[in-house]
């Protein structure tokens, strides 16, 4: 598993990462998004849901109670799941049937083996300053589209 950090100074930044990762995306993927309350896990939902299909972002807001939005798109469907409240929540029926991002990821999640799995862990260091921490498990082709 190889480890990248990227340094995050605006919102226009992670807008472009977002860019970044749904032009590498094949729609089998689990992106888990690991940081504190604030540190923009939505907003860098929100932005690669827009990446993926024009508009699409205008629709995310946060699952938190709701557990988990499903988005559908031309490419194919976004699971958006919160795992802040929730103890357990099977997610087996969805994953390898979409991208699957999952925020606040429960441990079980990071031993998924049968599908790629990208970690992003995000440290707030300024207002709109981030560092993301990049881990990519399963993927290679995931790894070479990130450098």
């Amino acid at each position: 598993m190889v480890k990248k950090k990227l340094k995050i100074n605006s919102l226009q930044e992670l807008q472009s990462f977002a860019q970044k990762v749904a032009n590498c995306l094949k729609g089998r993927e689990v992106i888990l998004l690991k940081g504190n309350l604030a540190s923009g896990k939505t907003t860098f939902t929100r932005y690669l849901l827009d990446a993926i299909q024009s508009g699409a972002g205008e629709q995310v807001n946060s699952p938190t109670f709701s557990v988990m939005n499903e988005y559908e798109t031309d490419k194919f469907p976004v699971y958006h799941v919160d795992l802040y409240r929730v103890k357990s929540f099977d997610l087996s029926d969805v994953i390898g049937s979409g991208v699957v991002i999952v925020e606040w990821p429960e441990k079980w999640l990071y031993d998924i083996t049968d599908v790629p799995v990208l970690m992003l862990e995000i440290r707030v260091t300024g207002e709109n300053e981030r560092i993301f921490e990049i881990s990519v498990k399963n993927g290679e082709y995931l790894e070479r589209c990130l450098k």
